[in-house]
């Protein structure tokens, strides 16, 4: 089977009479140009599949990535085995500014020349063309050698817990490229603003707290929704965690279907706490008597109509709402993650350099990325680099820096409990009066005094 035009270069799929190894492969894609197989090309999809386990439609797809690519490289005159990153960006360039290919699209056809690339250096088709290479893995005389094609190692982590190191190309466009609004992490300014809105809404603790659980744990919405009341510790934990100045740890299923950690400090306990006994609470007394056949669920941050957790879309409108009037642009509740993400960070780069653990750069840098991954319930280290260069270049490398931070957060969190314990008590204050003057039979009095205090829950 294969498409049409010969000139361009033909991608045939095998039948059922190809054998490898005693077995048949179908559809296994081969590039085959007028003067004939393009061995190479055709090797190394025939490996992906064979060898590396890849779909064959997948391998179908590479190939029509390559064909372009290496047709690219003929009408120029340049043997593939030549090419450097000069010539990549050449032909990066060609998809986005002559042919209006994506960014996403043009990034993804550069990691797929890149492996091809890839597998010609690890099959010694070509020899030192990709640095794929670490330090120690070359010739003395080689040590500072810049390859024709650049690599940078990347990092992940396995569902066990490993970390593996990858390469890949460093010549793929940034998402800003697009045009795009950049995403804002608020600042400690727009984060008061923002808490201050969000307590005059209706169910204003709830929504402050949850703005607290993703700014001081790092929860993402599905992970903050199933937190709930068996997670929190007892008065005597609680306690014991504040002697000792440890967070609490809750387990809950994060992003990856895994369950992993959230480690929630003890002052954003004692807020949980206060809200499940009193605000929470209303919300589940109302439900019974006007839901039939309701039963309490364990989840903590519960919808006012149904008593259920509340819909991860419902989390986003009131993030939406709320920072759109305290004025926080390009930022939602989920940009909260990213000041802990920076704090965490700031955090373990005092620990490695207080502690005098710098040893090469990679080693110090993959350190911190990997146990930063791990308390954030990453899979992947390398999404939160962005965030390691911006501590870095803040130059946040004191222990001093890390205590100021943690003290803010906790004045924060003590701040805002007291302040839904003095709207409470107020409200209490007006019931009293409102009870007080209906015993003496002043109703329009105590009617007055109801209404105001509706205004203010509204």
């Amino acid at each position: 089977m294969a498409d049409s035009d010969p000139s361009l270069g033909l991608i045939v799929r095998t039948t059922a009479s190809c054998k490898i190894k005693g077995q048949s492969w179908v559809d296994l894609p081969t590039l085959v140009w007028p003067d004939g197989i393009d061995e190479a090309a055709s090797d190394w999809l025939r490996t992906i599949v064979v060898d590396y386990g890849v779909a064959t439609s997948s391998a179908l797809e590479y190939a029509k990535v390559i064909r372009p690519f290496l047709r690219f490289c003929q009408q120029r005159g340049r043997p593939w085995y030549t090419v450097d990153d000069e010539f990549l960006i050449m032909w990066r360039e060609q998809l986005r500014r002559a042919q209006g290919v994506s960014v996403g699209r043009a990034n993804m056809s550069l990691k797929t020349i890149f492996a091809f690339y890839r597998w010609a250096e690890e099959s010694k088709r070509t020899r030192f063309q990709v640095g794929i290479y670490a330090e120690d893995e070359l010739p003395a005389h080689m040590a500072h050698v810049v390859f024709p094609i650049s690599a940078k190692r990347v990092y992940t982590k396995g569902r066990q817990g490993r970390v593996y190191g990858n390469w890949t190309t460093p010549l793929t466009l940034s998402e800003s490229r697009r045009g795009s609004h950049v995403r804002h992490t608020p600042t400690e300014e727009e984060i008061r603003d923002l808490h201050e809105v969000a307590v005059e809404r209706l169910h204003g603790e709830r929504d402050s707290l949850m703005f607290s659980w993703a700014e001081e744990v790092g929860s993402r919405r599905a992970e903050l929704m199933r937190v709930g009341k068996s997670h929190m510790p007892t008065s005597d934990q609680l306690a014991d965690l504040i002697e000792r100045d440890e967070p609490w740890m809750v387990v809950v299923m994060r992003k990856g279907g895994r369950s992993k950690p959230l480690y929630v400090p003890s002052d954003l306990l004692i807020r949980t706490l206060d809200y499940i006994q009193f605000g929470r609470r209303d919300i589940v007394s109302q439900c019974l008597k006007t839901v039939v056949g309701y039963r309490e669920p364990d989840e903590i941050f519960l919808s006012s109509t149904t008593g259920m957790p509340l819909h991860l879309d419902s989390v986003t409108s009131i993030g939406r709402q709320t920072f759109r009037k305290a004025g926080v642009g390009r930022a939602n509740i989920h940009r909260l993650r990213a000041r802990y993400a920076v704090r965490t960070i700031e955090t373990l780069v005092d620990a490695i350099f207080d502690g005098g653990m710098v040893g090469s750069e990679s080693s110090w840098i993959e350190t911190i990325l990997v146990k930063a991954a791990e308390m954030m319930g990453h899979s992947s280290p390398t999404s939160l680099r962005p965030y390691l260069t911006y501590v870095l270049n803040r130059r946040i490398q004191t222990a001093d820096a890390t205590k100021v931070g943690k003290l803010e957060a906790k004045l924060r969190q003590l701040k805002l409990h007291e302040g839904t314990l003095v709207r409470r008590l107020d409200h209490h204050k007006g019931l009293q009066h409102a009870a007080r003057h209906l015993k003496a039979g002043r109703k329009a009095e105590a009617s007055e005094i109801l209404r105001e205090i509706a205004d203010q829950l509204n």
